[in-house]
């Protein structure tokens, strides 16, 4: 009896899961510094199965942006749930660029630009 060892057929490399992230911008009617924190603190705290990064909650303009893996309806339904009112999505969502989902949260890196003339 001899102790060979199988063959064992090349794994090919797993990629890590991908996921676009996308960008709304919503008009909340929002009247203070408390109204942007509440709205804030739903969006990055939601524990739904999506990650929600907050761009912007703006009282003075009225303007929430995100960034999220999530449909444009569920992050209006997290802000809604706060009480506050949408007004109104302002652009349609834009694709954003590709990420692995361990960078999910994390502010993604830009390729670095010209230098600004001085």
């Amino acid at each position: 009896m001899t102790d060979a060892v199988p063959e064992v057929a090349q794994v090919p490399e797993v990629k890590k899961d991908e996921v676009k992230l996308n960008e709304y911008e919503f008009r909340v009617e929002m009247a203070c510094g408390g109204c942007s924190g509440a709205v804030t603190r739903a969006l990055t705290n939601y524990n739904g199965g999506g990650h929600v990064e907050v761009l912007e909650a703006e009282p003075k303009t009225k303007t929430v942006r995100v960034r999220s893996a999530l449909t444009c309806e569920v992050v209006r339904d997290i802000i809604a749930k706060t009480g506050k009112k949408v007004l109104e999505t302002v652009e349609k969502p834009k694709v954003g660029e590709v990420v692995a989902n361990k960078l999910v949260g994390e502010t993604a890196k830009q390729a670095p630009g010209p230098s600004p003339a001085a």
